[in-house]
C-alpha cells in the first residue's frame, strides 16, 4: 500500500500528534479556541468561516514550522487541511497526463506542497491563496520537464477517490487559469475590503460588473448615482492596482 490520504490522517489520529496539538494550542493563542486538530480542520473546510481568521492562524503555523524541528509534526496536518486544494490540482494533472503513475503523481503534489510552505514568501493576507498558486505553478513545471516522456496507462476500477475520469485537453489552457486566477485574486482582494469597511457590497458588486465583466459603467448605475460613483469606482481601482503592485514585487516578477 502506498501513499494515501487517509494514511496521512492515520498519523492525525495517533497518540502522539494529538500531543502535540496540544502542547501547540498552548504556544499558540490562535488555537486555543480548538479543542483538537478535527475541529480546526473543520473550522478551515468551512468555506464560509472568517478569512482573516483562517490567514491569521495559517499564517502563525508556517511560521513556526520554518522556525524550529520541533513543529515537524505540522508536515501531515498542512496536507490535510489543504486536501480540498490538493484534490483539484491533481484532477487538474490527470487531465493534462491521463497515462501518469496516480500514485507518485498524488505523492509529488503533497511533497511540493511541504516544500512551497518551507519556501514561499508570505504575508499575513491570503496566506493560503499565495501557497496554492505557488503550488499549481510547481506542478506544472514538474508535468513539463519531459513533456516527450511516455507514461503506461493505468487500468483502474473506478472506485478511486481522486479518479477524474475522462481526459479533457483544453488548447490555451495555462492563459485560461491565469485569467481565472487574476480574478480570483481581485475577487477575494475585494472581499477583505469589504470585511475591514473599506468599501461595501455594492461597490464590489459595481466592479464586478465593470472592470470584470466589461459592463459600462452607465449601464449599471442610475443617472442619479453616476457621478458619486464614478468617482469612488476610479478609487477602488486604484487600490487594486496597487495590491497586484505589490503582488508583483513580493515574487520578483
Amino acid at each position: 500500500m502506498g501513499f494515501t490520504f487517509s494514511g496521512i490522517r492515520g498519523e492525525l489520529a495517533a497518540k502522539r500528534f494529538r500531543k502535540f496539538f496540544q502542547q501547540l494550542r498552548e504556544e499558540c493563542p490562535t488555537l486555543f479556541p480548538f479543542p483538537d486538530h478535527d475541529s480546526l480542520l473543520t473550522f478551515f473546510h468551512d468555506q464560509i468561516q472568517d478569512l482573516d481568521r483562517k490567514d491569521a492562524i495559517l499564517f502563525e503555523l508556517v511560521t513556526l514550522y520554518r522556525k524550529d524541528v520541533r513543529y515537524r509534526d505540522l508536515a501531515p496536518l498542512f496536507i490535510v487541511l489543504f486536501t480540498p486544494a490538493l484534490t483539484n490540482i491533481y484532477a487538474h494533472g490527470r487531465r493534462r497526463r491521463p497515462g501518469i503513475d496516480q500514485e507518485d503523481l498524488l505523492q509529488d503534489i503533497c511533497l511540493l506542497l511541504i516544500q512551497t510552505i518551507k519556501e514561499i514568501e508570505i504575508i499575513p493576507y491570503k496566506v493560503a491563496g499565495r501557497i496554492i498558486g505557488e503550488l499549481r505553478n510547481r506542478v506544472r513545471t514538474l508535468l513539463n520537464e519531459r513533456p516527450g516522456e511516455e507514461f503506461v496507462e493505468l487500468k483502474g476500477d473506478g472506485t478511486d477517490e481522486f479518479e477524474t475520469g475522462q481526459a479533457i485537453a483544453a488548447a490555451g489552457n495555462d492563459e485560461s487559469e491565469e485569467i481565472e486566477w487574476i480574478i480570483a485574486e481581485i475577487t477575494a482582494f475585494l472581499d477583505h475590503l469589504i470585511r475591514v469597511r473599506k468599501i461595501t457590497k455594492k461597490d464590489k458588486q459595481i466592479i464586478m460588473d465593470t472592470f470584470i465583466g466589461g459592463k459600462a459603467l452607465k449601464a449599471v448605475l442610475p443617472p442619479s448615482d453616476y457621478d458619486r460613483l464614478k468617482h469612488r469606482r476610479l478609487m477602488i481601482i486604484g487600490l487594486i492596482k496597487a495590491h497586484f503592485s505589490k503582488l508583483l514585487n513580493l515574487y520578483g516578477e
